[in-house]
């Protein structure tokens, strides 16, 4: 950084701080709700996380501010979380069948008689076919642990279930244990699905995988398998699950068998899903989004299969459905065929985000949300000042929120009146002007009236 810039920065840092420390203290009662802040003393700069709590009380982040025990705004800006990137690597090895000799045929015997004596020929049986036991991977030119495998065999009649061992070895001979799961073809709605995904646990990097089918394996042959290595492990996210609107809130013009969701706030969300009571059902579907029950809609989903099945014992079900980032409310599900009475719920899942906020106040810290107040919002200059700052990533004390507290609640959102001050002035002049002008008629025609006498 060159002394210019440094100079530029410090002077904008400086503005900041500035501004921070002449900031109108605002009143909590301002705010629908708040939640005290847990944050180690002594820290310069915190993150606060958001939940679906605080989502449902503010409408956007501009109403969002954090106030220090004087009731004073502190800097803060939001830390989206980043689009989930493709840093998947994906290896596929081609699977060797390892094979068990099994007993050989029944033998044939022949009986010859003649006049010279019998004779008897036993002929032995020819062996019967092999079956592959097992299945190995040659993973030695793999320079990365997997975290998964993905499994491809060949068509089997549907439904099929198999349980599957994964087992790793480097020299062929001591195997240990590092994974295992079902893997199955199931036949919803029409549509063949697979579940092909094995977790793994504790694999090195090379080697061999040895792949066992211990349940189900009847005539299941692997032909393939892609390992699956990822660069960084993904951060859980938040789930919501929101049930449908009753009929009696659906705009006049809602789509005939559709449901309608409230999230009951501007989530970012990520992901979706459909989960069915009793964790049994499926439905095809498209998935909609908008701002507001009225409209307009956005369609983000066509057509997605979207299933809860229970098969031998074992629970399957469709991933959730990826839609990039929607800071939308309301959501709208629109299936393929009626759902009769069928109980559905959608998962919104969207990503753990955090408020960055600079501690230039004294403690107790509180999280407000839900106001008019032109004081709220996050600082822009804060933002920039630590992006400059700190290009890099770098360790920052993730505070905790206490329980929700009512404050100014559904008022604080309702705009105050002003007074009119301005068309009242302009009324004034124009009253003020009228009687100027009527008293000098009056002045006028009494000296005309006097002249003419």
């Amino acid at each position: 950084m060159n002394d210019r810039k440094r100079i530029r920065l410090v002077a904008t840092a400086a503005a900041a701080a500035c501004a921070a420390a002449t900031a109108a203290a605002l009143d909590p009662q301002q705010f629908a709700a708040g939640w005290s802040i847990d944050v180690p003393a002594g820290a310069e700069v915190f993150d606060v996380p958001l939940t679906a709590e605080v989502y449902a009380a503010a409408a956007d982040i501009e109403q969002l501010a954090v106030l220090d025990a004087n009731g004073a705004p502190l800097s803060f800006f939001r830390r989206s979380a980043p689009l989930p990137a493709s840093s998947e690597r994906r290896i596929t090895l081609e699977a060797s069948p390892l094979y068990e000799n099994g007993p050989g045929g029944q033998p044939t015997i022949g009986v010859t008689t003649s006049v010279r004596g019998t004779s008897v020929t036993v002929t032995p049986g020819e062996p019967a076919a092999p079956a592959p036991v097992a299945f190995v991977l040659d993973a030695r030119g793999v320079t990365e642990a997997p975290g998964t495998l993905e499994l491809d065999w060949r068509a089997l009649p549907q439904p099929f279930l198999a349980d599957v061992r994964v087992e790793q070895s480097g020299d062929l001979t001591s195997w240990r244990s590092v994974g295992g799961a079902a893997v199955a073809t199931l036949a919803i709605d029409g549509a063949e699905v697979r579940h092909t995904r094995v977790p793994v646990r504790g694999a090195s990097a090379g080697g061999y995988y040895r792949i066992t089918a211990e349940r189900g394996a009847r005539d299941w042959y692997l032909q393939r398998a892609v390992l699956v290595v990822a660069e960084a492990t993904p951060s859980m996210p938040q789930v919501v699950r929101v049930a449908p609107l009753p009929a009696s809130t659906l705009p006049p013009d809602a789509v005939t068998d559709a449901l309608y969701f409230d999230a009951g706030g501007v989530l970012p969300v990520s992901a979706i899903d459909l989960k069915f009571a009793g964790d049994a059902g499926w439905a095809r579907a498209d998935v909609a989004a908008a701002e507001s029950l009225a409209g307009p809609w956005n369609t983000l989903v066509y057509g997605e299969l979207f299933y809860e099945i229970s098969f031998e014992g074992r629970q399957f079900s469709s991933p959730a459905f990826g839609v990039g980032r929607r800071e939308l409310r309301y959501w709208r599900v629109v299936p393929t065929a009626p759902l009769r009475d069928a109980r559905v719920e959608l998962d919104l899942n969207f990503p753990q985000e955090q408020l960055r906020v600079r501690a230039n106040g004294g403690a107790p810290y509180l999280l407000v949300a839900g106001t008019t107040a032109d004081e709220a919002g996050p600082d822009a200059t804060f933002a920039a000042v630590w992006s400059e700052i700190s290009p890099q990533p770098r360790a920052v004390t993730l505070a905790r929120l206490g329980a929700r507290r009512e404050l100014g609640g559904a008022a604080a959102l309702t705009a105050p009146k002003p007074f009119p001050w301005r068309t009242t002035a302009l009324w004034a002049v124009l009253v003020g002007g009228a009687l100027v002008v009527g008293t000098m008629a009056v002045r006028l025609a009494r000296e005309m009236q006097r002249t003419s006498s």
